[in-house]
């Protein structure tokens, strides 16, 4: 399998695949419903919307009549039982992902989390992954976290690192290039994402990571510009071609991926990880595609679990 490059390719690549359905939590909401409704009209994913039934077909008449028909409803009374039905759909095999709807956050999270009926399994960790196209870089860009672990500890990144190389095998990309960013290139005691970085990167050395190439700590200008690698004389094997970024807290993470959407044409798909199953979990600020996106991202993960 080819390397997906862009997100167009990983939206082909999804429509000839298995089509999965998502579960989404509190589906009352006429952001919610917008945000689903291109991935159900085009069919590559079946969608039911947990909530309460009456208003959802409100919406749904109003706002999205041509969904009535390729949309099942699954009645939930409030957010806490509409989050615990959505796991139990996954939990039950009749729903291969989840999307978070009106529900809050932390209600969500609760749900996922729970011990007995949950979906994250004992050495879990809960974690954001990104997924980044740019006009200016000749591929994706994966990485993590930016909006869920504020600061993670050496063996959270590590953590972190596995899941965004399942993410690149589920793109077509076999041997990641995986920079671990600090500041600097050079180990320095003052600086600890350094210090991680170079931990990190011995782990990998002695195959204690598999299935990547990884280097640190390395600047981010070093970690995407092979010229930078050349005018700094800096000789990694990462070499400016960087598939994965894992950042050093939530900071710099979130910065990055404001960055490139709101200065660089970003455009973006992000899920959260460490479940059984992907999440899409998106704020009410992002863009429709990034939306659209992040479910065909889900999409994508799902399918790829599914053939394991």
């Amino acid at each position: 399998m080819e390397p997906i490059r862009h997100l167009e390719a990983l939206e082909k690549a999804v429509k000839g695949g298995p089509q999965m359905t998502m579960a989404v939590a509190s589906g009352e909401d006429p952001a919610t419903i917008h945000a689903i409704s291109r991935a159900a009209l085009e069919g590559f994913v079946q969608v039911i919307l947990v909530g309460s039934t009456d208003k959802i077909r409100t919406l749904l008449e109003h706002q999205a009549s041509q969904l009535t028909d390729k949309i099942e409803i699954c009645h939930a009374d409030n957010e806490a039982e509409s989050a615990k039905l959505a796991v139990q759909l996954v939990h039950d095999g009749r729903a291969h992902f989840l999307m978070k709807g009106l529900v809050g956050t932390s209600v969500f999270m609760k749900a996922i989390l729970d011990k007995q009926m949950g979906l994250v399994p004992p050495d879990g960790l809960l974690s954001h992954i990104s997924v980044m196209e740019v006009p200016s870089y000749p591929k994706l860009i994966l990485f993590s976290d930016a909006a869920i672990l504020l600061n993670p500890t050496m063996d959270e990144k590590v953590k972190i690192l596995k899941y965004g190389i399942q993410l690149a095998y589920s793109l077509g990309i076999e041997m990641p290039k995986v920079a671990l960013v600090s500041a600097v290139e050079k180990i320095s005691f003052k600086l600890q994402s350094s210090i991680d970085a170079a931990v990190i990167k011995a782990m990998a050395e002695r195959k204690q990571i598999e299935g990547a190439i990884v280097d640190g700590p390395l600047a981010l200008d070093v970690a995407l510009s092979s010229e930078h690698c050349r005018i700094k004389g800096l000789d990694s094997p990462i070499n400016g071609e960087a598939d994965i970024l894992i950042f050093p807290n939530i900071e710099t993470a979130n910065t990055f991926y404001k960055s490139l959407t709101l200065l660089a044409k970003g455009k973006s798909a992000s899920v959260m990880v460490g479940g059984k199953v992907p999440a899409v979990i998106t704020s009410r600020a992002d863009e429709d595609d990034s939306k659209f996106y992040s479910i065909v991202l889900a999409a994508r993960m799902a399918a790829h679990i599914g053939e394991k």
